[in-house]
């Protein structure tokens, strides 16, 4: 058992020698794209927050929620700093060359990161258009105001359900058991509550 440890560690220190030594001929080769890389990613990170704040400052200036400026202003300003961090780390690794093992590594992350933030966009979408259609009524039912707490939990498990299987099926998992486990979890969510959203869509 200690040898095979002690040959595991090896094997574990070549490896990392290995990628140390890509990692520095990378950037030994590339220097000067990799700079005009980072700049530009650099560049997109603080347009994308500028859109953010910009957008967020809309959302808290505008009197009606139920309006269609401001929802689209709230969703924006959703935007998270993992999505921007990796939307401009895609394009410096698109840019710049970099070895396959980093090159796959960001390529994943973004994934993860585009996939959520879709996710969130989508949810904020979801809540401000049911929230627009139902705003008149929920003033007079009070049934349906106390209800929209369960229908943005709701939403938000379908979006994020949705979302986590997307993200699973691009890593290489068999998200066949999960998907009808999912369906099945969503009917009975769905006859647990239709009396909720009879009252919603009515």
């Amino acid at each position: 058992i200690a040898a095979r440890n002690e040959a595991e560690m090896q094997s574990f220190q070549q490896r990392l020698e290995s990628y140390h030594n890509i990692v520095v001929t990378w950037l030994r080769g590339n220097a000067l794209e990799l700079l005009i890389a980072m700049g530009v990613g650099v560049l997109v990170f603080l347009i994308l927050s500028w859109v953010k704040r910009r957008a967020a400052k809309i959302a808290r200036e505008s009197e009606q929620r139920a309006e269609l400026k401001s929802i689209i202003a709230r969703t924006i300003a959703r935007t998270s700093k993992f999505f921007r961090i990796m939307v401009a780390m895609e394009l410096v690794n698109g840019y710049a060359n970099a070895p396959a093992a980093i090159s796959n590594t960001i390529h994943v992350l973004f994934t993860i990161a585009a996939v959520l933030q879709v996710a969130i966009w989508a949810r904020e979408i979801i809540l401000g258009f049911i929230e627009r259609r139902a705003g008149e009524s929920m003033q007079e039912s009070d049934t349906l105001a106390s209800a929209m707490t369960l229908i943005r939990l709701l939403v938000s498990f379908a979006v994020f359900a949705i979302a986590t299987i997307v993200i699973l099926d691009n890593l290489g998992v068999n998200v066949t058991g999960l998907v009808a486990g999912l369906g099945v979890g969503g009917i009975a969510i769905g006859l647990a509550a239709q009396g909720i959203f009879s009252d919603l869509f009515a």
